[in-house]
């Protein structure tokens, strides 16, 4: 999990710095810039997915809930990967910003008119925050996470909210939330229990 996490956030920082040398003419897309840097976020977004179901799986107590934060989480995820799906197949399409304005109106119900899309795209981002964040809170109550963790993670979602300009600097403090993760501790018998190999014939 801790590695995937701070590749995951490398993958946003990385998309940041390209989105910003995509505005660097005043608009952003379409272009080479444009798709590299929706397919550094998909691939972060995939990445963050996997992220969520392995933090369940290194919970020792509480499974239900961090089950049930799985899946809120993952809804959020679901939420983005549309969007940038379809900001991908929009810059495809078109040969300039008025082109993409255009063609994304195509994409509102895509794929399928299920009459979720308006609202998923409304509230994904924060499904994904707290399903990520009940995740981290409770592997700080396992020791699994230092209390930072959460704060950091929370911190980097504020500043990506508050200014997308400032992706590399959010998705450096979720880096930093991961790389904060501590391994297990022994536990006492495993300590005290000698290796039957090394025991020596007397």
């Amino acid at each position: 999990m801790k590695r995937l996490g701070m590749v995951a956030a490398g993958l946003l920082v990385a998309y940041g710095i390209v989105r910003l040398i995509d505005g660097l003419d005043g608009s952003h897309g379409p272009g080479l810039a444009w798709t590299i840097g929706h397919l550094l976020f998909l691939a972060g977004m995939l990445l963050f997915a996997v992220v969520l179901v392995l933090a369940r799986g290194e919970l020792v107590r509480r499974r239900g809930v961090g089950a049930a934060a799985v899946v809120v989480g993952l809804l959020g995820v679901a939420a983005f990967v549309r969007v940038i799906l379809v900001d991908l197949m929009v810059g495809f399409r078109a040969e300039d910003r008025a082109g993409m304005s255009r063609i994304s109106d195509e994409y509102e119900r895509w794929p399928g008119n299920l009459g979720i899309y308006e609202p998923l795209s409304t509230v994904g981002p924060a499904l994904f925050l707290i399903g990520l964040l009940a995740l981290a809170v409770l592997l700080v109550l396992d020791r699994r996470l230092p209390v930072w963790s959460p704060i950091l993670l929370a911190a980097g979602f504020v500043v990506i909210t508050v200014n997308l300009d400032l992706m590399p600097l959010g998705g450096l403090l979720l880096g930093a939330a991961f790389a904060l993760a501590v391994r297990p501790a022994p536990t006492v018998d495993a300590v005290r229990t000698p290796d039957p190999g090394n025991r020596r014939d007397r």
